[in-house]
């Protein structure tokens, strides 16, 4: 049995081997998010990448539609989603959230409050949480591990937002592609997936063309992406909420 000196000793030894490897965890999530910003050109320019015009298909609930989104830093968004004969557009301008339906030649708008705007927001937001992460400090970011992702390396990194939100951020250690987003629940179980694949460069940007969401491993939808286009100088009315 270990005298309570020694005990002591024994302790305070380990200390250095767990600091180092605080700091170790510490500069590998540094290192990995300054290449995911500098891959969108978070250090050439603040503005280089600030506006998207992106097109393609979308097949949810057995349905397939063509959408087209648009969105411009900070929280700017317009998304469209329409097959032959009904359209839905909704949009939010930094402030406001909306919505316009069109159902064989009818329309009608109406504007969202409450968790619809909430969740109209998040969607709007331009910037990924790992983005800048240094500069912003709006959340915590954690390394919770390195792991193996469909027989590729990738850093796992938690988000946490405030009010407790929390998301797994899985990033591709060759490349720093964003490769799986996992929502948590309270539990900390996942209550919704999503996967980025098919990565390829637009203006020298990288862009995921396939986008599947999951819900307890069941696709909820999946994306496929056309044309994506890189600051198409959209103006702020665009987003703004339609008169009819």
């Amino acid at each position: 049995m270990l005298t309570k000196p020694l005990l002591i000793a024994c302790l305070l030894s380990l200390l250095p081997i767990c600091y180092g490897y605080a700091q170790s965890d510490a500069y590998a999530l540094q290192h990995v998010l300054q290449r995911y910003t500098e891959s969108y050109g978070g250090f050439r320019d603040a503005d280089a990448l600030s506006s998207l015009s992106v097109e393609g298909t979308i097949e949810q609930n057995g349905q397939k539609f063509d959408f087209l989104m648009r969105k411009k830093r900070p929280y700017s968004m317009r998304y469209r989603l329409s097959n032959e004969s009904n359209s839905v557009i909704s949009g939010y301008n930094g402030s406001q959230a909306w919505m316009r339906t069109e159902t064989n030649g009818l329309t009608s708008t109406k504007s969202i409050d409450g968790e619809g705007e909430r969740a109209l927001r998040e969607q709007a937001r331009f910037d990924s949480p790992l983005f800048r992460h240094s500069e912003k400090r709006e959340n915590t970011l954690e390394l919770v591990e390195r792991a193996t992702l469909d027989d590729r390396s990738v850093y796992v990194i938690e988000v946490i937002k405030p009010g407790s939100d929390v998301s797994r951020y899985y990033l591709d250690v060759a490349t720093a592609h964003l490769v799986r987003v996992d929502q948590l629940d309270a539990d900390g179980e996942i209550r919704l997936q999503t996967l980025y694949r098919d990565y390829r460069d637009v203006e020298g940007y990288p862009f995921a063309h396939e986008i599947e969401t999951r819900v307890a491993s069941k696709t909820l939808s999946l994306a496929k992406i056309n044309t994506i286009e890189v600051n198409p100088g959209l103006l702020s009315f665009y987003f703004q909420k339609p008169n009819r």
